[in-house]
């Protein structure tokens, strides 16, 4: 496979200050700042250029204009390490500074950029001589992907008509890519990959129509096909990405990405990873996805372009958590209740589904959806999570950046409720050690950080444990309304009971023998056994399919997960088994939490209840009363 890259070269450069060892200069009298660390990287067209090669590619070349000066010559040197050939990399003297990006990170916090190249105007002869060699070698190539970025680089008018007449004399045996900020339009005969922004943009720009976004993407996608006659990919961010070949819309869910992420280069990332899977034979919509996939690596990739490689995009694809029904989520509007109740069907299909029958099968997640004895554990994981982030600077930080700290732990939490405690221990420890702020030496393990995370939570629930031993609190009080008897319901008509926790199996099975439940779940009671790479949740929906594959006597259609979180939402997904989300109010038994919505349907719930007390309406949308 063979593919050429025509665009804007640039090249970023990453410092990382150290503010601790700032002085003030002698000479000016400012405060300077002490760099630690320091490195290059392609950007611009040698981004992309840079993925297609290491995501197996067998020759990639580049075509773009560099200045005559040292970053140029970094530019040449990086482009050589990573095999991809420059004979078609034009240099200019006079009026053009190689295109450079200073990025400058204070810890975590990006500071204003400092852009070399805005100024650029590239040459005649120049110009004549990159369409020349451009044209002249354009038939060794199976894929061409043109990238413009910059307001100042190599796509001058004069370069804009000359490359389209190469596009049409060539497009009948060569695929053209086109990856534009601002000249989608001018490169009308390529297949197109922009983001929604500039999708819209052009759509408002030339109907006059101003469109709520997300109820009309399917109206800018087709209408940008009419105008192109032209296949195309519309990203939406971390909402995946529409597809149309002026037949169908196919649409790309979103990847649901635990760890701390940066976006940059995600579609350079996109295209290269496009551009590759449809050179090696995929559709359109297949190769797409494999650019989903890309960026997704990518975007895990910190304080870089990220270059993801082959092997890492398999891994990703071969259990992928994805992001359902964004529209839907975002906006409560939309909602659709069944029968004047706040029981809201996000799967119409599934009415009736159980045909008169209960469910074979029934798996309960325990925290939030059957008991309430750990309410209030995100409280203590937060504030956990902040003191282990600031460590001794925890009095003393400026505001914002304690701000952030406790940004970032909330936005941990939220992504990562429902999984194993010890994993989410892992994703803060990767958090400290981005944040930089606790010397290497003093960082503790995930199983140390859980452990205090224990000790804070068992301060919390213990009072309420002895309450209930001492007869003060019932079950009642401690169990979202109804739970107890929709299990006992459920277990009189012989359906199947499992229990999935992300707690400590022991503390799962301690916490249901005290609630008085613990006999009801015939089909065993499975906790976290520390091992981050086996969830309970996932082990007990895939050993049940295990079963009902080597048996045969169970259809997953009629088994049902019931959870407040969205591990065990997407793995009944990801199985084909019907998924209730509980936007369970933990602190008053009843009633809707909000919070929990967007989170249910993003993880691929059916439906949504606030709790049990609603099972006889639930049991008949269903069809088994």
């Amino acid at each position: 496979m063979s593919i050429a890259v025509i665009g804007d070269m640039c090249l970023d450069v990453y410092y990382f200050a150290d503010r601790g060892r700032t002085e003030i200069s002698v000479e000016t009298g400012l405060e300077t700042r002490s760099v630690n660390a320091c490195k290059h990287e392609l950007g611009g067209a040698g981004n992309v250029a840079v993925n297609c090669k290491r995501l197996g590619a067998g020759r990639v070349d580049i075509f773009g204009i560099i200045g005559e000066d040292a970053h140029g010559d970094i530019i040449l040197s990086l482009l050589g390490k990573e095999g991809i050939g420059s004979a078609g990399v034009v240099r200019q003297r006079d009026q053009w500074l190689t295109h450079l990006y200073h990025k400058i990170y204070e810890g975590k916090t990006e500071t204003p950029r400092y852009d070399i190249g805005n100024y650029n105007k590239p040459e005649a002869a120049n110009i004549e001589k990159l369409l020349k060699v451009i044209e002249d070698t354009i038939d060794g190539y199976d894929c061409v992907i043109i990238n413009e970025q910059v307001m100042y680089g190599i796509h001058s008018r004069a370069f804009q008509q000359g490359l389209e007449k190469i596009i049409k004399k060539t497009e009948d045996r060569v695929t053209w890519f086109a990856d534009c900020r601002k000249l989608n339009d001018v490169y009308a005969h390529t297949v197109h990959k922009l983001n929604d922004k500039e999708a819209f943009e052009l759509f408002s720009r030339h109907t006059a129509k101003r469109t709520k976004k997300r109820s009309s993407e399917e109206e800018v996608i087709q209408w940008l096909y009419q105008r192109w006659e032209r296949p195309l990919i519309m990203t939406r961010g971390e909402d995946g990405a529409l597809v149309y070949n002026g037949q169908e819309i196919f649409e790309i869910p979103g990847l649901h990405i635990i760890k701390e992420i940066d976006t940059v280069g995600a579609g350079d990332a996109f295209m290269a990873g496009t551009v590759v899977a449809h050179g090696a034979g995929a559709s359109l919509q297949d190769a797409a996805k494999i650019g989903n996939f890309t960026a997704g690596v990518c975007i895990q990739k910190l304080f870089e372009t990220g270059h993801p490689s082959a092997q890492e995009v398999v891994a990703i694809a071969s259990d992928p958590d994805y992001r359902y029904r964004p529209q839907l989520a975002r906006d409560q509007r939309l909602a659709r209740r069944y029968a004047k109740t706040p029981i809201e069907i996000l799967n119409p299909q599934t009415k009736g589904s159980f045909s008169g029958t209960a469910p074979k099968i029934a798996i309960f997640d325990h925290d939030g959806t059957i008991s309430t004895l750990r309410q209030g554990w995100e409280a203590v994981m937060r504030n956990m999570m902040v003191k282990s982030i600031a460590g001794r600077y925890y009095e003393k930080l400026e505001a914002s950046l304690l701000k952030q700290i406790e940004d970032s732990a909330k936005a941990l939490i939220e992504k990562s409720t429902g999984v194993q405690t010890i994993i989410q221990m892992h994703a803060l420890r990767d958090l400290i050690i981005s944040m930089g702020l606790i010397p290497k030496e003093d960082i503790l393990s995930p199983k140390e950080y859980k452990e205090i995370f224990n000790t804070m939570l068992m301060e919390r629930i213990s009072e309420k444990q002895r309450l209930l031993e001492d007869g003060r609190l019932s079950t009642e009080d401690l169990t979202m309304k109804g739970a107890v008897a929709m299990l006992r319901d459920l277990k009189a008509r012989g359906t199947r009971l499992f229990l999935a926790s992300g707690t400590d199996q022991e503390d799962v099975r301690k916490e249901a023998r005290l609630l008085g439940y613990e006999e009801l779940f015939d089909g065993g009671i499975y906790g976290s056994v520390g091992d981050v790479e086996n969830d309970p949740k996932r082990l007990v929906i895939r050993n049940i399919i295990g079963e009902i594959e080597a048996k045969g006597p169970i259809d997953p259609a009629r088994c049902i997960v019931f959870g407040d979180g969205p591990v065990e939402m997407r793995e009944a997904k990801k199985h084909g088994l019907t998924a209730v989300g509980i936007m369970s109010d933990e602190r008053q038994r009843f009633g809707v939490n909000y919070a929990k919505r967007e989170r249910l349907i993003l993880a691929g719930a059916d439906m949504l209840i606030p709790d049990f007390s609603w099972k006889d309406e639930l049991s008949r949308w269903f069809g088994w009363r």
